[in-house]
């Protein structure tokens, strides 16, 4: 099988080319200076894709994460489009381009593949759980500095996402802020149900988003996923409020470890946590596996969005062989036995 396979920024791109060449898979790597997810640009990606395609023949067009273009461009070939996501909701609101006879889309949350399975489409969704690269992790040895570097009781690596919510908070009015401290205080005590998107209406929808709140939404999502602003407005309000139960349960539960042990947070923009020591990002590939290594516990405190699936993190501190700690998500019971 000779693949075409889209080249962008994924963290896992390096382990996943190297189990395809062990599994003797052929495939040519296309990559293009405009970006599909930028609408301004995006008319250049179809050309620069075009144009590639048209030098060779392949059976299939790979690709992390689903991009509507390629899934046009292989329907029109007649060849298969094969795609694994790693983030979720992954697809975005359902438009024909999903539902393509050549597409093959395997989603790693559960939930997500079952939804689509609801529109009775069998031979097009798959659920796949994500995947390390075990044997490439556990050559990596930590040097003594690298233990001294890294050492702690309880790490974290991962955002806040502070900075959204500083960001979109001060855009709403008192009754808007107001309703929705409560609705993030009531997900945030709960696992397994999305109160907050069985909550948002159009209703409601028209009383939060007020002017200044849609063009905010409408400059931070990506405008390919949608059809209209309306949707751009129902989805970007579930995407930000699930965001801001994530970034208050991991404040709380970083602040209250703090109290009573080493806590390490490995992160971007530097956020003041009481007893917290904030270290710098690290690199996925190199140090973001020392650190798993040398901590007694890893923590993973699933972004909200991910309803039932079992993030990257969990798989690549597992990976290392290394402890892990997790909030409940529903799929771990298909792969692990508690206790």
């Amino acid at each position: 099988m000779k693949l075409f396979i889209y080249d962008w920024n994924f963290i896992t791109k390096y382990d996943l080319y190297r189990a395809m060449q062990k599994q003797g898979i052929e495939y040519d790597l296309f990559n293009s200076k405009s970006n599909p997810r930028v609408n301004s640009q995006s008319k250049q990606f179809r050309e620069d894709l075009e144009k590639a395609l048209d030098n060779k023949k392949y059976d299939a067009i790979f690709s992390i994460n689903f991009f509507l273009e390629l899934a046009e461009a292989a329907h029109a070939r007649n060849i298969l489009y094969i795609c694994w996501t790693y983030d979720s909701p992954a697809l975005g609101i359902a438009n024909e381009t999903h539902f393509f006879d050549t597409n093959r889309i395997f989603l790693f949350d559960s939930s997500e593949y079952e939804e689509f399975q609801e529109h009775g489409v069998k031979n097009i969704f798959y659920y796949l759980p994500l995947a390390a690269d075990a044997r490439r992790l556990s050559r990596m040895k930590p040097t003594p500095m690298g233990r001294m570097k890294y050492h702690a009781d309880i790490s974290f690596v991962g955002q806040l996402y502070q900075s959204d919510m500083d960001k979109m908070f001060p855009l709403f009015d008192e009754y808007g802020a107001g309703y929705i401290a409560a609705l993030i205080n009531i997900q945030l005590n709960v696992y397994g149900t999305n109160f907050i998107q069985e909550l948002i209406n159009e209703n409601l929808i028209k009383r939060l988003c007020n002017q200044k709140v849609t063009e905010a939404l409408l400059k931070n999502l990506n405008h390919n996923f949608f059809h209209d602003v309306e949707e751009v407005k129902s989805w970007g309000l579930i995407a930000f409020l699930l965001k801001a139960v994530t970034n208050k349960e991991r404040i709380l539960l970083l602040t209250l470890l703090a109290k009573y042990y080493h806590v390490k947070l490995f992160t971007i923009n530097s956020p003041k946590l009481p007893n917290v020591k904030i270290c710098e990002p690290v690199d996925y590939r190199y140090d973001m596996p020392l650190v798993f290594k040398c901590s007694k516990i890893n923590l993973n405190i699933t972004l909200r969005n991910i309803r039932r699936g079992i993030p990257q993190r969990v798989i690549d501190i597992m990976g290392c062989h290394a402890l892990a700690m997790t909030n409940y998500q529903e799929d771990l019971n298909e792969y692990f036995k508690d206790g």
